[in-house]
């Protein structure tokens, strides 16, 4: 009896929902998109860019010719609940350009 009810807990658990997170590599291909568009608002069309760069987890570089510029990824604030599930709510947040002194 004790083996029927094993049994049956795991049919009724492997046929429930998989309740995940966005996989890693979808959710750094998202931060990449929102890190390259916040560059591209900032710098704009005239300097395009030529690499990003992960410094650290929610901190990429973003080269742009002599230019290097840092954006953040920040938490969206609200609309999670408890027991909330799917991919991170983040926005991207640009800092200042830093370029050399145009001689």
């Amino acid at each position: 009896m004790k083996r029927i009810s094993l049994l049956l807990m795991s049919v009724m658990m492997s046929t429930m929902p998989s309740l995940a997170a966005l996989p890693p590599h979808f959710q750094r291909q998202a931060e990449i998109d929102a890190v390259l568009q916040a560059a591209v608002e900032i710098l704009g069309v005239e300097q395009p860019v030529d690499a990003i760069r992960f410094i650290e987890t929610d901190r990429y570089e973003v080269l742009s010719g002599a230019c290097t510029m840092v954006v953040r990824i920040i938490d969206t604030p609200g609309g999670k609940t408890e027991g909330w599930v799917g991919p991170r709510q983040f926005t991207a947040l640009p800092e200042a350009p830093k370029c050399p002194p145009v001689r």
